[in-house]
């Protein structure tokens, strides 16, 4: 590699560097670190085999921004990791108790959640608090106790909208009538859903109208049941107060705005007819008991933040809670993987 492309190569990478690890708390990303991670890069595409036989600058750069983007997270790992100098902290027993904590004082068990989504929205709350370790956020989080409600925020990203994919919905509504056929069949006069992780409470009440408007002139079932949960105590306040904005409510046919909302000031307001249909509790998956005897349950886009061994666990106990023949909706891009086939 001549001295020009080699040059080219290290400022990429110096580039890259300082950009990229700035929400990295998991490993050292002291000045000299940073300067060791540069150098491992440099010399690791230096003694590659891969190189560009190209006169054309920007071709040359882009191709070598490419190999530092694929270089850079192993590099950075192992250097941070294996620092040149004295590290005063050890980061993976600092973040486990971090977890400890939270789950100590606020029993949020979040051990067996995916370590790399938890550092990423954890590193968040550092950025934001201007805070440089784990440590120094665990003192943080002890002198200023109101830091947990905005971690939780982070945690969970509570973004949400009525009817949110609509595909879904259309699956859900035939579900509904497959599901009060079979009622009505059995001579059994109640329905009983789970809306699990519901957020904001978006989803609970949109089942509630999807099942409201399946029920329409058939008075045979007479009880509906329909839990919601999440660990976000303040996405419960949030729901139970069933106030949203235009926004949320875009999936929203005028005929069923007219029916089941009301506008103040604004803002739109579930009706009480769906409002009682829908009771909210604070729920962990990690530890508390599940429902019983549901016929629908939705948990959607919320495995994607438990390892493996977490979603057997919490599948088995969704097998358990469910009657014989019940419905699971799950995210589209989560599946039930080789266990459950």
């Amino acid at each position: 590699m001549d001295k020009t492309t080699l040059r080219t190569v290290e400022e990429l990478a110096r580039e890259i560097v300082g950009s990229s690890l700035n929400y990295r708390y998991d490993i050292c990303t002291c000045p000299k670190c940073k300067n060791d991670i540069v150098n491992h890069i440099v010399a690791k595409i230096s003694a590659s085999s891969i190189h560009l036989d190209s006169e054309n600058p920007e071709e040359t750069k882009n191709f070598y921004q490419r190999e530092v983007n694929r270089t850079i997270l192993s590099v950075a790992e192992y250097v941070g990791n294996h620092p040149n100098h004295i590290d005063t902290e050890d980061r993976k027993k600092t973040f486990s108790a971090l977890l400890h904590k939270i789950s100590n004082e606020r029993g949020l068990d979040l051990r067996n959640y995916h370590t790399d989504i938890l550092k990423r929205r954890i590193a968040l709350r550092l950025q934001h608090n201007n805070i440089p370790s784990y440590s120094a956020y665990i003192e943080f989080l002890t002198k200023t106790p109101k830091e947990f409600d905005r971690l939780f925020e982070t945690l969970c990203i509570n973004v949400s909208e009525f009817f949110r994919d609509t595909p879904v919905w259309v699956t859900i509504q035939y579900l509904f009538e497959n599901l009060i056929a079979a009622k009505i069949k059995n001579k059994q006069s109640s329905i009983k859903l789970w809306s699990a992780g519901c957020a904001n409470g978006e989803e609970p009440y949109s089942l509630a109208i999807a099942l409201k408007e399946a029920l329409r002139g058939i008075p045979q079932i007479s009880r509906v049941e329909i839990m919601a949960t999440d660990v976000d105590k303040a996405c419960l306040n949030f729901a139970q107060k069933a106030i949203y904005s235009k926004e949320n409510l875009k999936n929203v046919s005028p005929k069923l705005l007219a029916r089941y909302f009301e506008i103040s000031e604004g803002k739109f307001c579930v009706k009480d007819e769906i409002k009682n249909m829908v009771s909210f509790d604070y729920l962990d998956f990690t530890s508390q008991q599940y429902f019983k005897n549901i016929d629908v349950l939705t948990c959607r886009n919320v495995f994607i933040y438990f390892n493996r061994r977490l979603q057997k666990q919490i599948l088995d106990k969704f097998c358990d809670c469910l009657v014989p023949g019940g419905y699971l909706v799950m995210g589209k891009s989560e599946s039930l993987g080789t266990d459950y086939e």
